[in-house]
């Protein structure tokens, strides 16, 4: 199966695996009982300052001010303290933006992220857990952040024991099969090969299958019957069509600006297009498709 598709296959399935994983661990009883602040540091205030504030004081080279955790704020810069929490009107930093002094220039913040920031210092500029002792200085990723599942090395997951075996074919399956029964639940009979050929051809080409894989696949009795029929499939230049499409939508394609009254053309639209077609259906490693867009 092309690498762009199992690829993306891949990452999903494994995405869906770590969140249930995630989500079986839970909270400890403590955790579980203490409460949350409806405004925390890291969840409202922190994506504020970092859309208008961290520019300029993301390392303290403005000022020697760094927004970017709560007490780096407490600790200030060379005006003193940025905010004091519990005392909106006794801080320097909600005093600057809401009298539209900063941030400077045009991209002054709205009457409500100016109130959620009053609010939280009011609360005593609370945050979430704990601040880390060291913060990257370039992405502003802290080392917290990086516990975090995503920033992890990918790990094969041990695949449950499963039974019946005849049902399942892959590892996924396994997983699946573990799900169910563990909500009472059990596959589905499986299907005929006329309804498998039409799932297949739907899913992979966007089209019904032709008279000609209609009896080529019918007529085919060997085991791997369906992984060949598959491999037809994708070969089909439909495919790429089908698939393609997606990361078109993603990217933002069209062949016009899309006004109604002044529709201006681009007329060479359609090669990003084609050579997006052409990558899925030539099976071109997902990071190579990649890193060309990005040249």
């Amino acid at each position: 199966m092309p690498q762009i598709l199992s690829l993306r296959t891949n990452s999903s399935i494994w995405l869906g695996v770590a969140l249930l994983l995630s989500l079986r661990g839970g909270l400890s009883a403590e955790e579980s009982l203490t409460p949350v602040p409806a405004v925390v540091f890291e969840r409202q205030i922190r994506p504020i300052l970092k859309a208008h504030c961290f520019q300029c004081h993301g390392e303290g080279d403005k000022g020697k001010l760094d927004l970017r955790l709560q007490r780096l704020m407490v600790k200030g810069g060379d005006s003193g303290p940025a905010i004091e929490p519990g005392n909106k009107e006794a801080s320097f930093l909600f005093e600057r933006i809401s009298k539209g002094e900063m941030p400077p220039g045009d991209k002054k913040l709205s009457a409500e992220e100016i109130k959620l920031i009053g609010d939280w210092i009011d609360a005593g500029a609370p945050t979430a857990r704990p601040e880390p002792e060291e913060i990257s200085s370039v992405t502003g990723i802290t080392l917290e952040d990086r516990e975090y599942w995503f920033y992890q090395p990918i790990h094969d997951q041990p695949v449950p024991d499963y039974q019946p075996a005849d049902r399942v074919s892959t590892n996924i399956d396994a997983f699946l099969v573990k799900k169910l029964k563990e909500n009472g639940l059990g596959f589905s009979p499986e299907a005929d090969k006329l309804t498998l050929l039409k799932r297949a051809s739907f899913d992979l080409l966007g089209l019904p299958p032709s008279r000609e894989e209609i009896e080529i696949f019918m007529a085919d009795q060997a085991n791997d019957a369906y992984e060949r029929m598959i491999d037809r499939l994708l070969a089909s230049p439909r495919y790429g069509e089908r698939w393609g499409r997606h990361w078109l939508d993603v990217a933002g394609y069209a062949d016009s600006n899309g006004y109604s009254s002044d529709d201006s053309v681009r007329p060479f639209a359609y090669k990003y297009r084609d050579y997006v077609i052409r990558a899925f259906n030539s099976d071109k490693p997902f990071d190579e498709f990649l890193t060309e867009q990005l040249a």
